[in-house]
């Protein structure tokens, strides 16, 4: 016999954590993660899922005093996935603020007829004493509108300087 073969054969760092990870999950090495997973567990303190109209009062009601911020969406739709990451930031980044997800789902599709959510991903803002004050699209490309929005009414108040009126000439003849 050789003194190689005898040897015991040393893992590699790659190897030993491999192990690990399989000893983790259980026997799957798969470093994938089925939907969902992971994502409930890095969920904001304020930010609440309503699946039925009744819900969505309640929350409504409880919160008068509060700016709400809703997210309509469907698990099946890739923009809506896309946004989810940046909601849930928006969420730990203003915890005074009450965020929602709304799901479709086929018992709740009169929800979102009803409020006449026109496409997903969709948004609004509802604003105390005042009721909702903002609908917008909020997929990627859209998103920055809703950024923008909740930061002017977390500050209360709204970019008027972003608007420029018209010059208007008084010495007419």
């Amino acid at each position: 016999m050789s003194a190689v073969a005898e040897r015991p054969a040393r893992m590699t760092d790659f190897q030993q954590r491999m192990k690990g990870l399989v000893k983790r999950n259980g026997g799957a090495a798969s470093g994938r993660r089925s939907v969902g997973q992971g994502q409930r567990a890095n969920k904001p303190a304020n930010l609440r899922t309503v699946s039925t109209l009744d819900e969505y009062k309640e929350v409504l009601d409880e919160e008068k005093g509060k700016i709400v911020v809703v997210r309509f969406f469907a698990t099946w739709c890739k923009a809506c996935k896309a946004i989810q990451p940046s909601y849930y930031r928006m969420a730990s980044i203003y915890p005074e603020i009450i965020f929602l997800e709304v799901p479709v789902t086929n018992e709740n599709t009169d929800l979102h007829q009803g409020l006449e959510v026109p496409s997903l991903p969709y948004g609004h803002i509802y604003y105390p004493d005042a009721g909702l004050v903002e609908e917008m699209k909020i997929s990627k490309k859209y998103f920055h509108n809703l950024v923008k929005n909740v930061r002017w009414y977390d500050a209360g108040a709204c970019g008027l300087d972003e608007y420029v009126p018209p010059v208007v000439d008084e010495e007419k003849p």
